[in-house]
């Protein structure tokens, strides 16, 4: 699954920020929905995306955490996040609903064996710009069990050019919620993936990592009890 994969924003709503920042990794995880696309093709595995811009609703935050509606997104205002009224506020806590609510019938129909989340991040941040060297990294937050054959597979991949992140650059003790919610809650083995995005910036980068990703995926699911 894929929370961070589309930058549009619904009818009616206006976020207020310049045009070019929908482009950039403030609006949607670059390359993050193409690869899981390209990812759940390879593994014959059904996807769900988010259809909605984060800067609208962030679904990989609970609906009370101060980052489901940026007021600031790496420097960039939001005007359109401020000031809500309780009708603007429930139609964006509509749009969480509707994700969560889109995973847990997934889960439902094809009763999966290991739950797996797509993201993506910038080489560096504008706010701080320190350069990450991880070129791919999975994160995890208490079941570790999927996340650790990962971690050990992308180590021993000679395709991945660089140091495999262990909850880089983002932990997943600490942001993790889709998958708190729908395989730690359920007790589900999960895997949460993060490519830097100047590694699937364009169609040749999505395969490549698709293929990568894809035999580690299967290489956990082959291991899994």
């Amino acid at each position: 699954m894929c929370d961070h994969a589309s930058n549009l924003v619904p009818d009616g709503i206006a976020l207020g920020v310049p045009a070019g920042a929908m482009e950039t990794h403030v609006a949607l995880d670059i390359g993050a929905g193409p690869l899981a696309e390209a990812l759940a093709s390879r593994l014959g595995a059904p996807a769900v995306l988010g259809a909605w811009s984060r800067l609208v609703a962030d679904c990989n935050r609970p609906l009370d955490h101060p980052e489901f509606l940026v007021a600031e997104a790496d420097g960039i205002p939001v005007p359109g996040n401020t000031g809500l009224d309780p009708a603007a506020r429930a139609e964006r806590e509509a749009i969480h609903h509707a994700f969560h609510a889109t995973v847990c019938a997934a889960i439902a129909r094809y009763h999966p064996r290991l739950l797996v989340s797509v993201h993506s991040f910038t080489p560096a941040l504008m706010a701080q710009p320190v350069p990450r060297p991880w070129p791919v990294a999975i994160l995890w937050n208490r079941d570790s069990r999927a996340a650790g054959l990962g971690l050990t597979r992308l180590q021993k991949d000679r395709r991945v050019r660089g140091p495999v992140g262990a909850n880089e650059p983002y932990s997943g003790r600490i942001l993790n919620y889709t998958m708190d919610r729908h395989a730690e809650a359920r007790g589900l083995p999960y895997i949460g993936i993060e490519v830097r995005q100047d590694g699937i910036a364009d169609a040749e980068g999505v395969a490549r990592w698709a293929a990568i990703l894809a035999d580690c995926v299967a290489g956990v699911l082959a291991a899994l009890p």
